[in-house]
């Protein structure tokens, strides 16, 4: 009944004790002060919701207890912590809230699936008092890499500001840190621009999103879906969201490509003066910014500051592929110039490997998905960049996982692209060392998919084997072992109302809903068409 074996990602040291189990019950009690606090609370609100106990928060630890404690002495990481299971209570340590975090999110996993389902303090209070145990245990964990994220595309399918959230408290379970917000395409322009005082061309920026944020890309035998935008209050509140859960925002602004929709907003930008019809398709690569008009450097420069301004985080990622329009020379001005307003803003610049071949501001971050590792390792090298491995093959969660898959995208040669596609790579590759890699991330592009339950079929459960590859030891993952865990693992996604691919090699623990036939977490988004 009582297991350690099933923790998804895998810790870095665990060793089972002997002795009973810590027993979770009504009288128990969440410890914590000062900066701890805040993770104490969440920790009470997360065991509260699955038992319907009422976990009140103190100061001094007795017998029975959860008690999380910050070491400023601890050197372990800042992302690491400790995590002490006995009959006698629970201790959790680190250094800095964010190993807090991750620690609660192993002790959830402790903790019987069933602790994933809403409960009610009537049904908590008639429950057996065995039912929430955790075996005997001590762990001591940290990350492989300090940057493990999800990018998802809110250009060609918008998310609302609440199903974002849902998106980060399903991701912050499998200590995800990142999530990449592709915030504009060809398709889409979905973060607000406000009308600055300085504005010599004439650009109405508000245009940016009462044209690029009032469409819905069609996308692929779907049905309509959200059109909108963020104003910066909606993304200020993704963030804080975000960062209450150890997770940094990363928003993207593709240029000097992918950019139909600015073209469509702001006549300025286009060399005869005339905005361009918007993008109905799924089409890119045929857009660009003009390296001789002033008004592309002026509008790049109000628009990297803005977004800089309103994020928390380090990094500002400025696109940088498939301009396959822009000539190799006017590439290679208008990125690197880019790249310049983007480090002035005080963010470390992240583009995509294609911007690799031009020079950057030092310690740029290159995140790479498809081609050449030539340039990258260059970078990486002799600029002090550092690496996101996104590989397509092994990280792009809108590939279908199969010829029979009734949504996704198919133009990755190879396959299948199943979990285990997702499991067994090692980011170190291409001539790049562990030194060399920022950590890894799994883009979701949204051209075939409506809501998020469509889209959390994409991703699980690839992302939970990339939430694995970016935390535990290389040498220490093993594919049989993942299955077997992956399996377990589905009772609680299942429990929380999550989607999965239950793919037909895993023995899982629970049936998935499925996003095709049952309601979505949105119903105002129809069933496709497979």
């Amino acid at each position: 009944m009582y297991t350690t074996d099933n923790l998804v990602p895998m810790p870095l040291h665990l060793a089972p004790l002997e002795g009973r189990p810590f027993i979770l019950g009504a009288s128990t009690r969440i410890v914590a002060s000062g900066e701890a606090k805040p993770a104490a609370e969440q920790l009470a609100a997360l065991l509260g919701r699955g038992t319907g106990f009422d976990l009140p928060l103190e100061t001094e630890f007795r017998p029975g207890d959860i008690a999380l404690e910050l070491s400023k002495a601890r050197d372990d990481g800042p992302e690491a912590y400790s995590l002490t299971v006995t009959d006698a209570g629970v201790r959790l340590r680190a250094s800095t809230p964010a190993g807090l975090f991750n620690g609660i999110q192993t002790l959830r996993q402790l903790f019987p699936p069933s602790i994933e389902r809403p409960s009610t303090a009537a049904a908590a209070s008639t429950a057996d008092a065995g039912t929430w145990a955790v075996p005997a245990v001590d762990i001591t964990d940290a990350p492989r890499f300090p940057y493990r994220g999800i990018m998802l595309d809110v250009a060609r399918s918008f998310f609302t500001v609440e199903e974002v959230k849902e998106q980060i408290d399903v991701m912050a379970q499998f200590k995800l840190n990142a999530l990449h917000l592709h915030l504009t395409d060809d398709q889409a322009w979905r973060i607000e621009i406000h009308q600055p005082e300085d504005n010599p061309s004439g650009i109405d920026y508000a245009r940016l999103t009462a044209v690029g944020g009032a469409v819905d890309h069609p996308g692929v035998g779907l049905s309509p879906g959200h059109t909108g935008y963020y104003t910066q209050q909606d993304y200020r509140d993704i963030q804080s969201y975000a960062a209450a859960r150890n997770i940094t925002v990363v928003p993207e602004v593709d240029l000097p490509g992918h950019v139909n929709a600015a073209l469509a907003a702001i006549a300025q930008l286009n060399p005869d003066g005339e905005t361009k019809p918007m993008n109905t398709t799924g089409e890119v690569g045929y857009s660009t910014l003009t390296a001789d008009l002033p008004a592309s450097y002026e509008f790049v420069t109000e628009v990297l500051t803005q977004v800089a301004a309103i994020t928390d985080g380090p990094y500002i990622h400025i696109g940088g592929d498939e301009a396959h329009v822009t000539g190799h020379d006017n590439y290679v001005s208008m990125v690197r110039e880019f790249a310049r307003i983007g480090a002035a803003t005080g963010k470390t610049v992240v583009g995509w490997n294609e911007y690799a071949d031009v020079e950057l501001p030092e310690g740029s971050v290159v995140q790479y998905w498809w081609g050449d590792f030539g340039p990258v390792a260059g970078k990486a090298e002799q600029n002090g960049s550092k690496v996101i491995m996104s590989p397509a093959a092994n990280t792009y969660l809108d590939q279908k996982y199969g010829p029979e898959s009734p949504i996704g995208l198919s133009w990755v040669e190879g396959g299948p692209f199943t979990w285990a596609e997702y499991y067994d790579w090692n980011p170190v590759q291409g001539g790049l060392e562990d030194r060399h890699i920022l950590g890894v991330e799994g883009p979701l592009w949204t051209e075939t998919v409506r809501g998020n339950q469509q889209a959390y079929w994409l991703m699980f459960p690839r992302a939970v084997s990339l939430a694995e590859v970016g935390w535990s030891p290389q040498e220490a993952r093993s594919l049989g072992d993942f299955r077997r865990r992956l399996g377990a693992f589905g009772e609680r996604l299942a429990n929380q109302g999550v989607a999965f691919q239950a793919a037909p090699d895993v023995d899982w623990a629970a049936k998935p809903l499925d996003p095709f036939t049952e309601p979505n977490s949105n119903p105002e988004y129809g069933t496709i068409e497979a």
